[in-house]
């Protein structure tokens, strides 16, 4: 019980990881401000983000039924077909620079980062794209080239912003490589201001700062103030808002009187989304912490609690308050001490563990909980104690007892009444036989001796099945069958049964067939009785996906069309399809599996479903 439970605590906590990451992912997926585009391995997409699609004009699902082929320039299908072919032959390719084509048939240059993604067995799974629309870049590098002496320590911070500003905040000049950080070239932002650019709130921080850097200027001096870096949001020219930060200096006449202002401005909105990102990871974690059902504690090396959620103070009748600060050895008994000192000791060795003890709660009454600790490490990363999920089981211990006792009275009383069944069946048995040696030995009385014989044999053969452990019941529906042919056609005279096995037997395996001898069993009898003196009976077997299906006809005049809708109903007649197919159908939904009737046959002809193993 106690590993069961820790195994599915440790599949909830995976699961609730993976969704974790799963929403990470979506949301750099989503608001990175690169174009993303995964492929399968065709070179068709299947996903791609949205700046993707506004990168080429398209629409998102426009450009899911496209592939690499139908975006890049025609010269330059036959290059990307060879370079899909490396990289699916293992090759890493480097970044590399493709000239694109909008859905208007405008062309641009992008920068491609390519990779190939594997599954966990490591076979490729699907290729992963990252572009770069460099149309700006490529003009910012001509500029450079052109006027390379002039702009020599640009160029040597071409990741950066360069700007200077006058003493109202206007746009002297603007180093070319601001069109990547906001949309606009180096002409159009001179003599705009800046207020034209900052959303309100940071037009707001940036004059407070303006001022407050004058003010120290005026009492201090100039080597009074150390002006710190400055995070605003900055509107790209598209639209789209973006987060930046600024170094700032003063800029000095001869008298080293401020006149404008030195800023060197760096994009950082990626840094942002991952510190918004953290911060919702970590409301998740909390909240996760502090609406869990189940008792949550870090306790230290000296088993003092030093944190403790809600649950937990309510399994215990404590307030959160009152628990933090107490001793573990202050809520259970003296009997437990041993077991506590010994799973903690596990934790000083990195070692998670789940066991059981017995806790006192607040009013002085005891409760039985599930412990499930992992080793719990402080802000410098050493072990530090335990964090500790706790179950009240008291109740379910409780009922486990409970349906113990019931359980063994269940087993008792099957016991005693498959003995009972079983002393009546040999005595009709018994006196079958007797009836065979006195009777007149002709064909009537030899028959219906056999076939009493035969039936109580049966019989005693079902009873066997409830009897026998489920370890060695056949997990191979051929094997539960095939023994029990004879048995129908010695029982049922005239009856003749043939077997079709499609496929490897091997493969025909379920999970417990402890039952299915039952569903044959009224199948079989069913015949017997509406298909006259000479039953021939067919059975094919065959492996369909994740099931194994059996269709079973015979020779018979079949099911009338005016009660095969009530067939599988429980009550109807024995004309209306009886307690026997109802049963049938019952046993076949037990296993996970079905029973219909099949329209359109000879005879009567059913199709059964059960699950592989």
């Amino acid at each position: 019980m106690n590993e069961e439970s820790n195994h599915s605590s440790e599949s909830d906590k995976t699961r609730e990881d993976l969704e974790r990451i799963k929403l990470q992912y979506h949301a750099l997926f989503n608001e990175t401000i690169d174009s993303v585009f995964l492929l399968d391995l065709d070179g068709y997409h299947f996903e791609v983000n949205e700046n993707a699609a506004h990168m080429l004009g398209y629409s998102v699902e426009e450009l899911l039924n496209l592939s690499y082929r139908d975006i890049v320039h025609e010269s330059e299908i036959g290059n990307a077909d060879n370079n899909l072919k490396s990289l699916m032959s293992g090759e890493k390719l480097p970044l590399y620079i493709r000239m694109f084509k909008r859905k208007d048939g405008s062309l641009f240059p992008a920068e491609i980062d390519v990779a190939l993604i594997r599954n966990d067995d490591g076979d490729p799974h699907y290729i992963q794209s990252i572009v770069r629309d460099i149309t700006e870049r490529e003009k910012l590098e001509i500029n450079l080239r052109e006027s390379e002496e002039r702009y020599r320590l640009l160029a040597d911070h071409s990741k950066d912003v360069i700007a200077i500003l006058n003493m109202d905040l206007n746009i002297t000049f603007v180093s070319p490589s601001v069109i990547e950080l906001i949309g606009y070239d180096a002409n159009e932002l001179l003599s705009m201001n800046i207020k034209e650019l900052l959303t309100p709130e940071s037009y707001v921080s940036v004059t407070g700062a303006m001022a407050e850097a004058l003010r120290l200027e005026e009492e201090k001096g100039k080597d009074g103030y150390d002006a710190p870096p400055l995070e605003f949001e900055t509107y790209h020219k598209n639209g789209n808002l973006i987060w930046t930060e600024a170094s700032r200096v003063f800029l000095r006449d001869d008298l080293d009187k401020p006149i404008s202002l030195l800023i060197v401005i760096r994009d950082i909105t990626k840094r942002k989304l991952a510190e918004k990102a953290l911060q919702r990871s970590e409301k998740r974690h909390r909240e996760l912490i502090e609406y869990s059902p189940e008792g949550i504690a870090i306790v230290d090396f000296e088993e003092k609690i030093i944190f403790a959620n809600a649950a937990f103070a309510n399994i215990l009748g404590y307030e959160v308050e009152e628990l933090e600060g107490m001793s573990i050895f202050d809520l259970t008994d003296s009997s437990e001490y041993d077991t506590i000192v010994s799973q903690t000791g596990q934790r000083t060795d990195g070692v998670s563990s789940a066991y059981r003890i017995e806790m006192i709660r607040k009013n002085g009454t005891s409760c039985i909980t599930r412990i499930s600790a992992v080793p719990w490490r402080n802000d410098e990363g050493i072990i530090a104690g335990s964090i500790a999920v706790i179950t009240d089981i008291t109740e379910s211990i409780r009922a486990e007892s409970e349906l113990a006792l019931t359980n063994k009275d269940l087993e008792l009383y099957a016991s005693l009444l498959v003995h009972d069944l079983k002393n009546d069946l040999q005595v009709i048995m018994t006196q079958a036989e007797s009836a065979s040696l006195i009777l007149p030995h002709d064909t009537i009385s030899v028959n219906l001796c056999e076939t009493t014989k035969n039936v109580a044999e049966r019989m005693n053969q079902l009873l066997d099945i409830f009897s026998t452990p489920s370890s060695i019941i056949p997990d191979n529906i051929v094997d539960l069958l095939l023994p029990r042919v004879a048995d129908y056609e010695s029982i049922y005279l005239g009856m003749k049964i043939k077997i079709n096995i499609k496929g490897d037997k091997k493969t025909l395996k379920i999970t417990q067939g402890r039952l299915i001898p039952v569903l044959f069993d009224n199948l079989f009898r069913n015949s017997h009785q509406h298909a006259g003196t000479k039953v021939r009976i067919k059975v094919e077997i065959q492996r369909k996906d994740d099931v194994i299906q059996i269709d079973f006809s015979d020779n018979g005049p079949g099911i009338a069309k005016s009660i095969r809708s009530k067939l599988f109903q429980r009550g109807i007649s024995t004309t209306g399809g009886g307690q026997g197919l109802y049963l049938c159908k019952k046993i076949a939904e037990a296993y996970g599996g079905e029973i219909i009737f099949l329209e359109g046959k000879k005879g009567a002809t059913f199709r059964i479903t059960i699950p592989i193993m």
